[in-house]
């Protein structure tokens, strides 16, 4: 007796021993890592509704898998799930459906996001978690927590189902990633921000991100030869502006991070005045030159501790010779004591490093007063010099720091543009205004035409002239303004509410007081009459 009692209890402890170890192995076993496991658990659920109904989503654990397919009518969803569970040392599954599911909301069109059976192949689970992981590049040991199998939703301009795709959440405990799969399995990109190589990564800062990758990525996206009009680079972002392949007159944005291309929704309008000229292809793009540029740009910038905003790649257009690809940079100095930006500027280098333009921060401008009567001589000498014999203007203004030049454009005749005289050079503007814009034969004039007001003491003479028609001094009212025109202030029809006796160009002089709550003005024929005067 005693025999067959201890052998009963080496029979009760080697089954339990057993047992234990089949729970410990069946506990290992994933719906994810398991070859097969995920493909069976969706096609019980299949047969269980005796049915073939489409799916809505697959959403699959280590431990279980929920289905969402479509009713017995085509408007409902009926929510399965297969699970894992343990009960004394023992694991089996369970199944649990039908239950009413909703729909995600977004898309009033139920039908439109089921999707059949056929369009995925669940035998590929685990590899194609495998390669989200090692796409996923987290620091520490990662694992699949979860995937889901679902048509993408578009938000415009309607919500609507897209295709179908594979949504496949990455995580370490300290970072994470949602990796995102085409229906056939295929990576096609994925959320990396709150991985560490995206918080770590700036593009502008170091050369250590993946130029290839992102310009390969735009190339997928936008085409090598589609026309740009500026590419960006900020410390988080590659931006592209490039113009609407058919909706003429709009621009469409796209944006490359870590995480894939993404592109805007909206199409914005393209400036007034852009040209054709100024547009460039991804083809024309050497992004290995970045860093030289940078180091460029901060080395003509002087300060080491000002903020590198971003850089702007652009092919920029000038009298009067032929358009120019540069780069941009764009810094803020910031106040030694707030940290907060004080000033702005910019630096425009070539591809080559030849630095093109330095735009400094208005404290730092050049201390010449462009309305000195021989600062707008002098100025006059060099448009003639950069737009050659035969250039046309519509209107010329000089303030403190610039002269505006709005003309017919060099590079195309019966075209109006407009450019900025500062102190190192003349640039086109890409601000042109609508009624600025179009092109009027009758407001152009040469420049010699201007004869009767640019000599120095000829200004001066006017100048003072002004004041006293205005019955004001300078230091009150300081002189603010100078505009050469055929006529003054042009109205939306092309008239003019100052117009030109004699169809030559005028002036006009324009006073301002401090706070610009006044202001006066006296326009000058060219024979030397005054023929409008508003006081202050």
């Amino acid at each position: 007796m005693r025999a067959w009692t201890m052998m009963a209890s080496a029979l009760a402890a080697g089954l339990c021993i057993a047992l234990f170890a089949a729970s410990v192995h069946a506990a290992e076993s994933s719906y994810i890592a398991d070859a097969g496991d995920a493909t069976r658990a969706v096609d019980e659920i299949i047969a269980q509704t005796g049915r073939s109904p489409r799916l809505q989503s697959i959403e699959l654990t280590d431990r279980r898998v929920t289905v969402d397919l479509e009713g017995k009518r085509s408007s409902d969803i009926d929510e399965w799930q297969i699970g894992r569970v343990t009960r004394l040392f023992m694991e089996f599954e369970t199944t649990v459906g039908p239950r009413p599911s909703g729909s995600p909301g977004l898309v009033s069109d139920v039908e439109s996001g089921f999707f059949d059976r056929g369009a995925i192949n669940l035998d590929i689970v685990p590899d194609i978690a495998a390669r989200a992981v090692a796409y996923a590049d987290l620091d520490d040991e990662a694992h699949v927590q979860s995937i889901e199998i679902s048509r993408d939703v578009t938000i415009l301009p309607q919500p609507a189902y897209g295709d179908v795709r594979w949504s496949i959440y990455v995580t370490s405990g300290r970072e994470s990633a949602i990796i995102r799969a085409d229906a056939a399995g295929k990576i096609t990109g994925g959320d990396l921000a709150n991985t560490n190589r995206a918080r770590n990564m700036d593009l502008l800062a170091d050369a250590n991100w993946p130029q290839k990758q992102a310009m390969d990525a735009l190339m997928a996206a936008i085409g090598g030869d589609r026309r740009l009009r500026e590419l960006t680079v900020r410390p988080r972002a590659l931006s592209v502006a490039a113009d609407h392949p058919t909706v003429a007159g709009r621009k469409e944005d796209y944006n490359w991070t870590i995480s894939g291309v993404t592109r805007s929704p909206l199409l914005s309008p393209l400036v007034h005045g852009a040209s054709a000229d100024e547009l460039f292809s991804l083809s024309d793009v050497d992004l290995s030159s970045l860093a030289k540029i940078r180091n460029i740009a901060r080395r003509e910038w002087g300060d080491d501790k000002a903020r590198l905003e971003y850089m702007t790649l652009k092919r920029v257009a000038g009298p009067p010779g032929a358009a120019e690809m540069r780069w941009i940079a764009y810094f803020n100095d910031l106040d030694t004591e707030g940290g907060i930006a004080a000033s702005a500027g910019s630096i425009e280098i070539a591809p080559d490093g030849k630095v093109r333009k330095v735009n400094r921060p208005s404290s730092e401008a050049s201390a010449a007063d462009w309305l000195d009567p021989k600062v707008v001589a002098e100025t006059f000498v060099r448009l003639a010099r950069e737009f050659g014999t035969g250039a046309r203007f519509a209107e010329i203004t000089f303030d403190r720091e610039k002269a505006r030049i709005l003309a017919e454009d060099p590079d195309r005749n019966e075209t109006m543009a407009e450019f900025v005289a500062g102190p190192a050079q003349t640039s086109r503007s890409d601000k042109l205004m609508p009624w600025d814009a179009e092109f009027r034969a009758e407001r152009l004039f040469p420049l010699d035409a201007l004869g009767a007001f640019n000599a120095p003491t000829k200004l001066t003479g006017f100048k003072e002239r002004a004041y006293a028609l205005l019955g004001v001094d300078e230091k009150s009212m300081p002189l603010s303004r100078y505009t050469f025109a055929i006529g003054q202030t042009m109205g939306p029809d092309g008239s003019y509410r100052v117009p030109s006796p004699d169809g030559r160009p005028t002036l006009e002089v324009r006073v301002e007081s401090a706070d610009g709550q006044k202001i006066g003005r006296v326009t000058f024929s060219s024979d030397g009459r005054e023929i409008d005067v508003a006081a202050p």
